[in-house]
């Protein structure tokens, strides 16, 4: 269905989530797949602020990736606009499926993307729909974000996993190289806190999802939502209020764009063009997991492969040193790496998005070091809960 306002999205997507709490199904199954409401956040725009009230800007840009041609070859597309002028319906098929993505950009960088079509489809449309142009990306969300988030209710289950096979093709799935466990109960708070104190697990282990049972009036336990905040900017909700998830979002989507801002007013460097020095305060991300075989972890991260999507040339500048001018594929932005075993010095130029540092440090607590911090200057915590 189409939203032709703010206010008949909110009644459609209330709609769903009280079917699906109702028969546990919702309108659409398939081999018995419920359907859920699900929320995705992408990053619409870069560093540069928008223009106060300009949502004109955002639904061209909307409209220029879903006529894509790559993307036009695996769906059809349909952009409508809503009345609200930061509001749009993409309308998708694809062989003998049908469905909706509403896009909401009221903050004009950050961006919404509600559905309640399958999984599989929705999925693949929203990495694909964000592929289509630089500037674009899925917000990545490190463990410290999702727990922030959480903090508006009771954390009833846990997802973690380590996935180190990226840098170790050969190794099979032994438990060095890959792990993931999913913690049930009123408590799984509280063991998550024990498994991060050192030594409770050899290597750490990553936060890859948090299930949060948020409920915005205490008195009243029928109304709330059951959500899975995901690592990798998905949120699916089940449960009885739009509200309430809706709560849960902002305040995580509320997180990303802070900590982006603050990353690019207080670390952003430049080169000064009349003396040659080069001003801001670089980041620093100190390992507790040494990296082996430097080289070749930098020619793996930067191959413009999954998961980092990262393009760059390593240079070594010693046994231990390697350099990277490197160019983040999601945003068609550039940084700049120095390489260390023991920690990664970190450039961000004042024209990238803050968001690059967030998926490069994302990415590195669930493939390399879950346990790896974000320094300043200073070796003050950059994420802090």
């Amino acid at each position: 269905m189409i939203a032709r306002s703010r206010s008949h999205l909110a009644a459609i997507l209330e709609g769903q989530i009280r079917r699906v709490s109702r028969d546990g199904t919702g309108d659409a199954r398939r081999n018995g797949e419920a359907v859920p409401v699900k929320t995705y956040l992408m990053e619409g725009r870069g560093p540069v602020p928008p223009k106060a009230g300009d949502h004109r800007g955002p639904f061209v840009t909307l409209a220029e990736m879903a006529a894509d041609p790559v993307l036009r070859g695996m769906y059809s597309t349909r952009v409508h606009p809503a009345d609200d002028p930061d509001l749009a319906t993409i309308e998708i098929a694809q062989d003998d499926e049908r469905a909706f993505v509403y896009v909401d950009w009221a903050d004009s960088r950050h961006w919404l993307l509600h559905t309640f079509a399958m999984s599989r489809l929705a999925d693949r449309f929203v990495s694909n729909l964000a592929a289509a142009r630089r500037g674009v990306g899925r917000a990545a969300l490190p463990g410290e974000f999702l727990e922030n988030a959480a903090a508006l209710g009771s954390t009833v289950a846990l997802t973690l996993g380590q996935e180190r096979r990226v840098f170790e093709p050969g190794a099979g799935r032994g438990a060095s190289d890959f792990v993931k466990a999913r913690i049930w109960g009123t408590r799984a708070g509280r063991l998550l806190s024990l498994v991060r104190v050192p030594g409770a697990l050899e290597e750490g282990i990553a936060l890859s999802t948090i299930q949060v049972k948020h409920q915005p009036d205490a008195g009243d336990d029928s109304v709330f939502c059951l959500d899975d905040l995901r690592w990798d900017g998905r949120i699916i909700t089940r449960g009885t209020s739009l509200q309430a998830h809706l709560e849960l979002t902002a305040a995580l989507q509320g997180c990303y764009a802070r900590q982006v801002q603050r990353l690019e007013s207080l670390h952003a460097v430049r080169m000064n063009g009349r003396d040659g020095i080069l001003h801001g305060r670089s980041l620093t991300l100190h390992l507790t997991r040494p990296i082996r075989h430097l080289e070749r972890f930098c020619r793996m991260v930067f191959s413009s492969a999954n998961p980092f999507l990262l393009w760059g040339m390593p240079v070594v500048r010693g046994p231990d040193s390697v350099s990277v001018a490197a160019v983040d594929l999601n945003f068609g932005q550039g940084l700049a790496f120095e390489f260390t075993p023991e920690f990664i010095r970190l450039f961000l130029p004042r024209d990238t998005s803050g968001g690059t540092v967030v998926r490069f440090y994302t990415n590195l607590q669930h493939h390399l070091d879950p346990r790896v911090r974000l320094l300043d200057q200073d070796e003050c915590e950059i994420f802090q809960l």
